[in-house]
């Protein structure tokens, strides 16, 4: 009886042991034991807002930006909101949010966007959607005499499983990233903790969407380079963009670099000088917390990446802020000498000078 009461001791410690290291490690990959120290070399105003803005894309040659505009904070909350898509003349002084659609499609929650701007001008914006109790979808639009954008598609596919960034590479073609491959919720909880490679980044061609890279540690951001050549992706859950050289005529990619940030990224804008902008999560705990109380609040990072050779390209972390400024920040957004910050959860966004 001793010698069992022995056994079943020493086989909790060993529990107790191995569960300890995996929390430790947890931590230590999310940033909790990290000293961060707030800079930022320019200057920024704060643009309040009714909602969040998640993702942001410029228009360039029109000096527009375009919001993912809702409440997420409601939504988190439980609350059966729904959003739209805003956009903001980056050529006043003090740009207001106004609507950037003619109609919004049923049930829409945008996420994720990607603006296609074709060789004849005309642009389309594909936006994801998870609308509340029903299948993740893209939505498709398109700009109209106006300037403004009418729904003109959805699609729909079992491939987007839980779709979290997407790339338009054509008026029909686009790449999606994919946060998650688990089924549930234990399953999901169990994809971070271990930092599972289980998530897929999809590629649709018009007509179907085929899988183009798996074993992705959940997918959050996605851009593309100037050229065209080269594709990033943002592996929140190992700290990390995984880089890809693409066929442009198949749509096959094939995994040229990984590029180490030490923090969790999120989405990824391009300039337009090449660089590319990352919004980055410091401390997952903290994002958590901020999820569940929004007094909680959660470092916003930025880094700029100069894309090189393999093992070659330059990161700059650009901005850092204990949330105090800007709070679970989601996307970095460049525009000549000027820079948007949106937050998941924040109804407001920063528009900054940068030196």
């Amino acid at each position: 009886m001793t010698s069992l009461i022995k056994k079943i001791g020493w086989t909790a410690l060993v529990i107790l042991i191995v569960l300890a290291a995996i929390a430790v490690d947890f931590l230590r990959h999310g940033g909790q034991f990290k000293t961060l120290v707030p800079h930022f070399a320019g200057s920024c105003t704060t643009l309040p807002m009714h909602a969040s803005a998640e993702d942001i894309q410029i228009d360039r040659p029109r000096g527009i930006a375009y919001l993912s505009y809702l409440d997420r904070r409601a939504q988190i909350e439980g609350e059966p909101v729904l959003g739209t898509v805003m956009l903001l003349d980056l050529s006043l002084p003090e740009p207001r949010p106004r609507p950037a659609l003619t109609d919004d499609p049923p049930n829409f929650r945008p996420h994720g966007m990607s603006l296609y701007r074709a060789g004849d001008g005309s642009e389309r914006l594909f936006v994801i959607s998870h609308p509340p109790g029903q299948a993740h979808t893209i939505e498709v639009f398109e700009q109209g005499a106006t300037g403004a954008f009418k729904p003109v598609r959805s699609i729909r596919d079992s491939l987007l499983l839980k779709p979290n960034a997407i790339l338009a590479v054509g008026a029909n073609q686009f790449y999606v990233a994919n946060d998650s491959g688990a089924s549930n919720s234990f399953g999901r909880a169990l994809e971070m903790i271990f930092r599972r490679g289980m998530s897929t980044l999809v590629f649709f061609d018009g007509e179907k969407m085929r899988v183009v890279d798996s074993d992705i540690k959940s997918g959050t951001g996605i851009a593309m380079s100037l050229d065209r050549r080269q594709i990033f992706v943002s592996e929140a859950s190992a700290n990390r963009v995984r880089v890809y050289s693409r066929n442009p005529s198949s749509g096959e990619l094939d995994l040229v670099d990984k590029i180490d940030i030490g923090s969790a990224p999120d989405n990824i804008n391009l300039a337009g000088d090449g660089s590319l902008w990352i919004a980055a999560h410091a401390k997952s705990l903290a994002l958590i917390k901020h999820f569940r109380d929004a007094k909680e609040i959660a470092p916003t990072q930025l880094f700029r990446l100069r894309p090189g050779a393999p093992g070659a390209s330059q990161l700059t972390e650009m901005y850092l802020n204990g949330g105090e400024q800007i709070s679970a920040g989601s996307v970095a957004a460049a525009f000549g000498n000027e820079m948007l910050v949106g937050s998941i959860t924040e109804h407001k966004l920063l528009r900054c000078r940068i030196p």
